[in-house]
């Protein structure tokens, strides 16, 4: 009971904050990372829970509409890989909600649903608020109570005038991030192993690697494997379309990107090292209030 009454309280003191005076964060024709964690709430116990998914919202003249890149919801350490992931935002972004399909590591499946609440937000990072539930075969309801934080993907131009539309280092250190000069580097902040780690690009970009470690690097392409059971300890699988090779310490790598899409490069040895490249050509963007004037 004590539990219930402080997420109560907890639930009313958040959705009481106004969120007259925000921009939405949530928007068309982006990528996002929302990462989540709080309590899943079942009829006999309340459990720790979080939560990983990468998506992007199309806006079309009627709709917006939300592709999965991937995700996974954890409830008492088991985790539920989300697929056939749908969505919708309202208020401009002050709120959205989705759908999807979740199945555990025994191929048991359930279906997810929820509505996500603006709280504040910065240029390129927001909280918000989630509350949704988990039901399964047997209709039995889990209820996922989240403060959660999304994250937008950086936004890089292709300049056709440079020979490398984007340049990404692999930071001194990243491959023993104890060591002091790692730690000087991110001032005890944050792990950067990458100077960007999720980026958006145009078809046909450009993005040159360059080896600025001490040891040497491989990138590769690949999935992250949900199976891990800690979605804090990054494990993928690789998917044999794209591999650097070695990159020497002070070498560079490029790879072009000409399909649109998701892609996730991962260094094999070190699977902390990653980046999410969304590739989204703006050319087929929707553009409202552009139509000729009748005569």
């Amino acid at each position: 009971m004590k539990y219930l009454a402080f997420l109560a309280v907890l639930l009313g003191v958040v959705f009481a904050l106004t969120i007259h005076d925000a921009e939405a964060q949530i928007a068309g024709n982006k990528a996002f990372t929302f990462s989540g964690s709080g309590f899943a709430v079942s009829g006999k116990s309340i459990s720790d829970s979080v939560t990983e998914i990468t998506f992007s919202v199309t806006q079309t003249k009627t709709k917006s509409e939300f592709t999965l890149q991937g995700g996974v919801i954890t409830v008492d350490q088991k985790d539920w890989t989300l697929s056939d992931f749908s969505g919708s935002m309202l208020q401009n972004g002050k709120l959205f909600r989705f759908n999807a399909k979740a199945t555990d590591p025994q191929g048991k499946e359930a279906t997810v649903s929820g509505i996500a609440k603006l709280v504040d937000k910065t240029t390129t990072e927001s909280i918000y608020t989630f509350s949704g539930t988990i039901t399964d075969a047997t209709k039995q309801k889990t209820k996922l109570v989240y403060t959660s934080k999304v994250s937008e993907f950086l936004v890089k131009p292709v300049d056709k005038t440079t020979k490398s539309d984007v340049t990404i280092k692999i930071l001194e250190g990243a491959a023993n991030p104890d060591a002091v000069t790692y730690k000087t580097q991110i001032s005890g902040f944050r792990s950067n192993f990458l100077s960007e780690d999720r980026i958006t690009i145009a078809p046909g970009g450009t993005i040159t690697f360059v080896n600025e470690d001490n040891a040497a690097h491989s990138l590769q392409s690949g999935i992250l494997d949900n199976q891990s059971k800690q979605i804090t300890k990054s494990s993928f699988i690789p998917d044999n379309k794209i591999s650097s090779g070695i990159i020497a310490p002070g070498k560079s790598w490029s790879v072009t990107f000409d399909e649109t899409g998701f892609f996730r490069l991962y260094d094999e040895k070190y699977q902390k090292i990653n980046i999410t490249i969304f590739v989204f050509d703006e050319s087929k963007i929707v553009k409202f209030g552009q139509n000729k004037p009748r005569n």
